[in-house]
């Protein structure tokens, strides 16, 4: 008798707490922060040990059994944040939705089974408790999957693709260094405040409906103000859920134009930075036009003092007396060349190796802000990588932009000192706390024209392949029309 009551327990407490934590740790397989098998070895153990003291403590009657439910809720807790490589506070949210989830599945069990099968001496640790346990998880199971699947995606969204914070801004630029540590940190400081208190609001509602439906005797769960509170907390959790989802992506189409905005701001910048060079090269040209019939004389002066080394000197420092030429031309298309001009001009400053090869139309099938944001973006993170080199390791830059009318196709190779940091298939950022901008708001365009990215690191470089097709030709944008 006594193995029986204790193998039922056993049974019961497995199907009431495993299919949860499955649950829990199946969105986040690919960011454990361990092999597999060490996680499903430590979670195997834990949830064992947590079914064999749960069973012992039911078949004894002892009054500890809602006591150590909670105690290893909390082991299963830090269990979890330790397992998985993510952000604890966003954790933290997505797992209320869970625990939630359970309180109300579990309700919706003991509410059936008291309703139809009751008993004053009803204790929800048969195997029909586990049945109707499992029978209603199951039920459920695929929406819920969708929705933490949807919730995940977007929480771990935030920091990344639309610019929220950005770690080269075009305003950056232009503000001084002390200046943009001091706006970098309150950005990242906001956007971490938000996610230390938003849990907040649903764990408050979940230990509402907790202290009002702790008392799970037969004759309290039977009431259907039992069920309808369990009820109003998923429905409550599933609202501010929805609300969060719809405000982050209100948040993330304003960024986006806040971004779209920036960049046209820089490319302005870096325009009137062209035209500021190429209007002092077209004065200093025109000087040395106006002087160059005095160095006529002196070169006849030379010639007919048969002063081979007075000529070649004279010959030679005029050569250096000449402005160098700024204005290079990579390929037809006006931004594009303007912004592969700006960051060739940066690195050469930095004598950083870098070289590009653009074979790009006048008209693109794609936005010309699309590109020059995919260039910057590569570029900006290929440079800063550069920057990161040892003395001894020689840092370059290999820019290849091509296309034939119908997609643009892309492809940068540069040095790093380091591996990049992946988490939840994002790259985390090297110079704060969070997620790298660049690269993910590279992949949102793609995905915008139903392109492919790819980033691979192998042997200290980094690699950045990006494919954007595109159906008709953009119209392109230059001053005073088309270059001849």
């Amino acid at each position: 008798m006594k193995t029986s009551v204790f193998l039922t327990a056993f049974c019961f407490e497995a199907a009431a707490t495993l299919p949860y934590r499955i649950l829990s740790y199946y969105p986040y397989r690919k960011q454990l922060r361990f092999p597999a098998w060490a996680v499903f070895l430590v979670v195997g153990v834990t949830q064992i040990l947590q079914c064999l003291f749960y069973a012992f403590l039911t078949l004894n009657g002892s009054a500890l059994v809602r006591p150590a439910e909670y105690i290893f809720a909390v082991v299963c807790l830090v269990t979890f944040f330790t397992s998985i490589r993510a952000d604890a506070w966003k954790l933290l949210f997505l797992y209320i939705l869970i625990f939630d989830y359970t309180l109300i599945v579990r309700g919706a069990a003991f509410y059936l089974e008291s309703f139809f099968f009751y008993s004053p001496a009803l204790t929800f640790t048969s195997l029909r408790s586990t049945a109707l346990n499992l029978a209603v998880f199951a039920v459920f199971s695929p929406f819920m999957f969708l929705f933490l699947k949807r919730t995940k995606d977007r929480v771990f969204q935030t920091d990344a693709p639309a610019a929220i914070q950005r770690e080269a801004s075009p305003q950056s630029l232009q503000r001084p260094a002390g200046l943009q540590r001091f706006v970098g940190s309150r950005q990242r400081g906001g956007t971490s405040f938000f996610w230390r208190v938003i849990w907040i609001l649903p764990a408050f509602t979940t230990a509402i409906v907790m202290m009002y439906t702790s008392d799970l005797s037969p004759e309290n769960v039977r009431q259907f103000r039992f069920f309808f509170s369990r009820v109003l907390l998923i429905l409550g959790t599933f609202v501010i859920y929805y609300v969060l989802l719809v405000a982050l992506e209100v948040i993330r189409k304003e960024a986006a134009l806040a971004e779209q905005a920036a960049w046209q701001e820089q490319l302005l910048a870096m325009q009137r930075t062209q035209y500021s060079q190429m209007s002092r090269h077209l004065e200093e040209t025109q000087r040395l036009r106006h002087d160059f019939r005095h160095h006529l004389k002196a070169l006849r002066g030379f010639a007919l003092a048969r002063d081979m080394d007075g000529l070649l000197k004279y010959i030679d420092e005029y050569d250096h007396s000449q402005p160098p030429d700024i204005g290079r031309r990579f390929c037809e298309n006006y931004a594009a060349n303007t912004i592969v001009s700006y960051y060739v001009s940066e690195a050469e400053k930095e004598r950083i190796d870098i070289t590009a090869r653009l074979e790009l139309p006048y008209s693109l099938p794609v936005s010309e802000y699309d590109l020059c944001s995919v260039l910057g973006n590569l570029l900006e993170n290929a440079l800063t990588a550069c920057r990161e080199m040892e003395p001894e390791r020689a840092g370059y830059i290999r820019l290849i932009a091509r296309s034939d009318g119908h997609a643009v196709d892309i492809a940068v190779d540069n040095t790093s000192l380091h591996e990049p940091v992946t988490e939840n298939g994002q790259f985390r950022s090297t110079h704060h706390d969070g997620f790298g901008l660049g690269t993910a708001s590279v992949k949102a365009i793609a995905e915008k024209y139903g392109g492919i990215t790819d980033f691979r690191y192998e042997e200290h470089i980094f690699s950045a392949t990006v494919i954007l097709p595109g159906q008709t030709a953009a119209p392109a944008s230059a001053p005073g029309g088309k270059p001849s």
